[in-house]
């Protein structure tokens, strides 16, 4: 994307600083005033308005914070002014719509920008600490406490401070910007205001569009307060555990909490169901097995196979013709309109509409469940849901019936280890399986499973590729899995690829550990609230380390109590050349813990 530049900006009573940076340039330009009396003179107001107007500029919450502020100045408010609609908006935690209808602030139509802190994948954090995650090369707080009267040298700390946020944001960017394509995409049909938006938030404006309802503010809740859940025609048991599981279903009734979601009775959230030697426990999100230090390698007789269903809760929405009452079959229309053109875009390679498409139909079934949402219905949440796991709990019951076995299953796919003699007739299984369901199901076949627990295994394919969840899930690549980098702290990552080079290659860990020369896998991240300290040198709310031989613990400024696991450490703020003081015995240690807990004993 071309004329993109990064904005980010510092107010103090008597200091502000709107900077940007060019993404193809590398130039930064600046505006400053500094006297709390004065406004931009006409020759800085210039230049801000040409870097608003004819670009598109993007920062981290520029939309809540610095696209208020710089309209505040565009306008001619003094810095007295700024300051207060600053602290109004910092103090009150102030949305945008809030802040511009207070100060009376209106945005020149020809001004483009986006805000990247919706789009960046998983909960949303601070700056700070999806710079740690990214492994920015330079972590810094705020140097100087917000409401001081700067002297000039702290003007210039300041300033640096901001030029460092501007790399961080832009960081950010790069890990998501196959993420910002799909957006502008998107933004085509529906408009700039799906460019600063997670993925559920684009379902919602899409389907207003789609609609007819760009002007829907509101929908009133539904009046409902429990469920029953219907059974599909095609959903049917031979096992009593399993027509007794389905005879409490039907009889129940799925409440809502506080927050509007459906909850499972204690009845079915406390279940658990046997088949063969697996034990599945339901959820509202989903089926799993309950396996825990669990390590399968098929002989040579053996095969392990992995099948997941094809788009599964769309399919599920589309088989049943769901829609949400208020907003009538039109809604289901729209839906298999997206899914086919999706599938379409899909056949003839067109990635980007196929990812955008992806996002859109994947966001509408997340905001059946959040009752801010036009599109909140959870009674069709139920029924995706329920009917996911009960479908799936139909094949895995026919296969475990015919002497193959299930060791693994999770929301929309299981695996199985079974002869080789018996693949044909496990394919068999699975086909009728799918002509009488209408699902797909695709396979991947793997050497290995292994198993910590449910929420964290690896799975190696007959290529050696890694298939992995919780602390295997890859976190190799920027572009190719932003999600992965972004969506959890570091943590000692060269322990989790030791590991896997011992489990896939057979390699003692310290010799992996020893070999590697990137620092960016040995480092430790996590926020500290009310900010860290190490041998009395402050280091920030986000702090990051290596394990050292010459380290001690970091502690919690406001009680010096240890931060979690940082023993021994040493802390890098800033990356630099390749540390010679590293643990490498601690690090060992973890990866041999990680193996001893896949149940495969000490080394």
């Amino acid at each position: 994307m071309k004329n993109l530049a990064v904005n980010d900006c510092e107010v103090y009573p008597n200091y502000f600083l709107a900077a940007f940076k060019d993404l193809d340039t590398g130039k930064i330009i600046s505006v400053e005033i500094n006297d709390e009396d004065e406004a931009l003179d006409e020759k800085s107001r210039k230049i801000l308005n040409s870097m608003m107007i004819g670009r598109i500029v993007f920062g981290f919450n520029n939309h809540n914070y610095d696209i208020p502020i710089i309209t505040a100045a565009l306008a001619g408010k003094t810095l007295k002014e700024i300051n207060e609609i600053s602290n109004f908006i910092i103090k009150g935690n102030s949305y945008h719509y809030m802040t511009m209808k207070k100060y009376k602030l209106f945005k020149p139509k020809q001004m483009r920008y986006f805000d990247i802190a919706e789009p960046s994948p998983g909960v949303m954090v601070s700056l700070k600490l999806y710079g740690a995650r990214m492994h920015s090369k330079r972590l810094q707080d705020l140097p100087i406490e917000a409401g001081t009267y700067l002297t000039d040298e702290q003007k210039k700390i300041t300033k640096l401070y901001c030029f460092n946020d501007l790399d961080t944001t832009i960081d950010l960017y790069r890990n998501i910007e196959d993420r910002m394509k799909l957006r502008f995409e998107l933004a085509e049909d529906y408009g700039d205001a799906v460019l600063s938006k997670s993925d559920a938030q684009i379902a919602e404006i899409v389907i207003k569009s789609e609609l007819g309802l760009e002007n829907f503010k509101k929908q009133k809740l539904p009046k409902d307060k429990t469920y029953k859940y219907n059974v599909p025609d095609f959903i049917s048991f031979e096992s009593d555990v399993l027509n007794e599981t389905l005879d409490i279903i039907k009889k129940s009734n799925f409440e809502l909490d506080a927050r509007g979601s459906i909850k499972l009775p204690k009845q079915l959230s406390n279940m658990k169901i046997k088949l063969g030697h697996s034990v599945y426990k339901l959820g509202v999100g989903g089926i799993h097995t309950q396996e825990s230090q669990q390590t399968i390698i098929p002989d040579k007789n053996q095969l392990l196979v992995d099948r997941d269903v094809a788009a599964y809760y769309p399919n599920i929405i589309l088989l049943l013709k769901l829609f949400p009452r208020h907003l009538g079959v039109l809604f289901l229309k729209v839906y298999k309109r997206l899914v086919k053109r999706r599938l379409e875009a899909k056949k003839k390679n067109r990635k980007v509409e196929d990812a955008s498409l992806k996002i859109v139909i994947n966001g509408i079934f997340g905001k059946l469940g959040n009752k801010y949402s036009i599109i909140y219905s959870p009674d069709l949440l139920l029924a995706v849901t329920l009917t996911g796991q009960l479908s799936l709990l139909m094949l895995i019951e026919r296969l475990e019936d015919a002497g193959i076995s299930v060791v693994s299953a999770n929301t929309d796919g299981f695996v199985s280890l079974l002869p080789k003699s018996k693949y044909e007739l496990y394919d068999d299984i699975c086909f009728n399986w799918e002509l009488e369901t209408g699902f797909d199901l695709e396979e991947i076949q793997y050497k290995a499973l292994y198993s910590r627990d449910v929420n964290n295994y690896m799975a190696v394919t007959k290529d050696n590729q890694i298939k992995g969840k919780g602390i295997f899930q890859p976190v190799n690549t920027i572009k190719k899995q932003p999600s992965d980098v972004l969506g959890k702290n570091p943590q000692a990552e060269i322990c989790v690829i030791a590991a896997k080079e011992y489990l896939v290659n057979n390699t003692p860990p310290i010799l992996t550990i020893k070999k590697c020369k990137d620092v960016t896998k040995f480092l430790t991240a996590r926020s500290v609230t009310g900010g860290a300290e190490w041998k009395d040198e402050y280091l920030g709310r986000v702090v990051r380390w290596i394990y050292s031989t010459d380290g001690e613990a970091i502690l919690y400024k406001k009680n010096a109590n240890k931060v979690a696991k940082s023993d021994n450490a040493r802390p890098i703020m800033e990356l630099g050349e390749f540390p010679d003081d590293l643990d490498y015995k601690r690090y060992a240690a973890e990866a041999e813990e990680i193996i001893f807990n896949l149940g495969l004993g000490e080394l």
